[in-house]
């Protein structure tokens, strides 16, 4: 290579560093748009319209929201990864897509870890495990028992991975049979149970906040092993009848991988801001949630904790989703 060629290259990727640097400094510079990759209405809907409402107000750019539903979670997901690596498109999302998509979908066209770069942890919320009211099933052990009585003929609201994944779990720890009908995000899965469709559904307490509320469900049991502080009076599955179940969903933000280190900073910076904010702690606390970090950081190794975790289930039972 010869010295002036040497020296063009030089200048060529100094030049190109510092024309990133400079758009990175004054992001953002338009509109910033989060992909949500559910119908409205659910806990992944939630968390990206009230952060989008502090950004907006702190950048004093538009924020939009929009919904880009169905394939479990993966049109979304897939829409932001093919986005430019600029920071103006980024994704909220939960556990679903982002730690078990990878495990039950041979045909992914995305791997969180590589194409993703974390942006902030907003939040982790219990499910629940909710049966339409003219359900026999009085408790879990009830429930169980009817299961066996009958296998393959109770049905489960299934809004994505996520929540099937939560069914998977309990029945190979329950040994049961329940079969599990897909619906196009949590908000339509739990009115499905709602309105009698499917007989039972395990859903995050905020997508269930509708199904909680109504007298057409009874609620037998949240996953974490400790109580709801919203729902005290509701038992744990640990203590219902299935010993060491535990399930948490989480809620946080991504970027498409290659996306500058700058940019990154900046809507973490503006993540933590926002779940610190008193009103945005309220409203996920009201629906039970549990308010987390905002930092890229505690994001990456929950990922990857969870990628670990449910790997062992979806080998173990041979889990998988036809495209």
């Amino acid at each position: 290579m010869t010295g002036l060629l040497r020296t063009a290259l030089v200048a060529a990727a100094a030049l190109a560093a510092l024309t990133s640097l400079s758009q990175a400094q004054g992001f953002p510079e338009h509109t910033v748009k989060i992909v949500v990759p559910t119908a409205p209405g659910g806990a992944i809907d939630l968390a990206g319209r009230l952060v989008a409402e502090k950004m907006q107000a702190k950048w004093g750019k538009p924020v939009t929201v929009e919904n880009r539903p169905g394939a479990a979670m993966r049109l979304g997901a897939e829409a932001v990864q093919k986005s430019p690596s600029d920071g103006y498109t980024i994704l909220v999302a939960h556990d679903g897509t982002m730690a078990i998509n990878p495990l039950v979908f041979a045909d992914l066209g995305y791997d969180p870890q590589k194409d993703f770069v974390p942006l902030g942890l907003v939040a982790s919320i219990p499910e629940a495990v909710m049966v339409q009211v003219d359900m026999p099933a009085k408790s879990i052990v009830e429930l169980i028992a009817l299961a066996k009585k009958e296998p393959g003929r109770l049905t489960h609201a299934s809004g994505g991975s996520a929540t099937l994944l939560a069914l998977e779990l309990f029945k190979a720890m329950a040994g049961l049979d329940i079969r599990s009908i897909p619906y196009r995000g949590g908000a339509p899965a739990v009115t499905a149970t709602i309105t009698g469709e499917t007989s039972m559904i395990i859903a995050d307490l905020a997508t269930g906040n509708a199904a909680l509320q109504s007298d057409r469900i009874r609620t037998l049991a949240v996953t974490s092993l400790e109580r709801s502080k919203k729902y005290p009076d509701v038992p744990t599955l640990n203590e219902a009848g299935v010993p060491g179940y535990e399930v948490n969903t989480w809620m946080g933000f991504f970027a498409p991988a290659g996306t500058p280190k700058e940019v990154v900073a900046t809507i973490e910076s503006a993540i933590k801001d926002a779940v610190a904010m008193p009103d945005v702690r309220a409203r996920f606390e009201t629906l039970g949630a549990n308010v987390r970090s905002g930092t890229a950081e505690e994001m990456r190794q929950l990922l990857a904790k969870d990628v670990a975790k449910w790997a062992t289930l979806v080998k173990e039972k041979n889990i998988k989703i036809a495209p």
